[in-house]
């Protein structure tokens, strides 16, 4: 039997030692490969998760998410806008158009604003601290209140009628960055016409009924129908009270009426009577729709 040598056993020992330096180098950058795939999946998994806690916390604040604020209507639908002063028959003309064009959906901006305080959302209690500082609501909050319902109604393949904002020309130039209000019913009635019918309205505070003695009188004066208690008028619905704020409506929303006019998507309707005023509505609508 052959006894090995030194210079044999010598040389075996470095062909060992390379075949373990390769199998480790191996080894190391298989790890290496191993670690910097698992650490981008992890940092993708990470800022995926990050943008969408992050959108949905914008989303419940009432905040715009990373994607765009701007909200696009399909070909065949439009957002259209009643302006009228308060009072004026604009609740009474939108419910004659929801029936008569199913296709739009109505969001008056006073009772969605009154629904968030109520329900004390994000845009709801922000809004509250405004108002019980006896401050108008900011033109951004608002905004963002119509582009949170707006999107929706979007959403759902409908038209928007909106109703109660804008009011002034800054409010609208603010808005047509968001959306492209195409058409726009101004209804235009005589001041004193709205300062009787306001006025001869009285309510239920108990269970918000509303009477009003031109066309929907109390079967008793002065009591509510169902419980027989005391009726009340708001003091905002008194007569000088009503003038005042007409003529604070009309320093404000004239201009507006003429941004649209300019704009070319606007037509004003005059009267007294929202029956008679209905008819010449619903033509035009007929006319821009179809």
């Amino acid at each position: 039997m052959a006894i090995p040598t030194s210079s044999w056993l010598a040389n075996n020992s470095r062909s060992s030692l390379l075949r373990d330096r390769r199998l480790l180098s191996k080894k190391f950058f298989l790890v290496l490969g191993i670690y910097i795939i698992l650490t981008v999946m992890l940092t993708l998994r990470f800022h995926s998760s990050t943008t969408r806690v992050f959108n949905s916390y914008l989303r419940t604040t009432g905040s715009r998410s990373f994607s765009s604020s701007n909200i696009s209507m399909r070909e065949d639908g439009h957002f259209m806008l009643i302006l009228g002063k308060p009072g004026g028959g604009k609740g009474t003309i939108s419910g004659k158009i929801l029936n008569d064009f199913p296709v739009f959906q109505h969001l008056s901006t006073g009772d969605v604003l009154r629904q968030h305080v109520r329900e004390e959302t994000a845009i709801g209690i922000e809004a509250k601290k405004h108002m019980d500082e006896g401050s108008l609501v900011p033109d951004d909050l608002m905004i963002r209140l119509v582009l949170e319902d707006a999107k929706s109604v979007v959403e759902n393949g409908k038209s928007l009628l909106l109703d109660g904002f804008p009011r002034t020309i800054d409010q609208a130039i603010a808005l047509d960055k968001s959306l492209d209000v195409d058409l726009v019913i101004n209804l235009d009635i005589p001041t004193e016409t709205i300062v009787q019918r306001v006025s001869e309205r009285w309510i239920h505070p108990a269970s918000g009924r509303v009477y009003n003695y031109s066309y929907k009188p109390p079967k008793v004066e002065g009591k509510d129908d169902e419980t027989g208690e005391p009726l009340v008028q708001r003091e905002d619905d008194k007569p000088d009270q009503v003038r005042t704020r007409m003529n604070k409506y009309d320093e404000a929303t004239k201009p507006l009426v003429g941004y649209y006019d300019k704009k070319g998507v606007a037509k004003t309707f005059a009267g007294t009577m929202s029956d008679v005023i209905y008819p010449e509505v619903k033509n035009w609508l007929d006319e821009k729709l179809h």
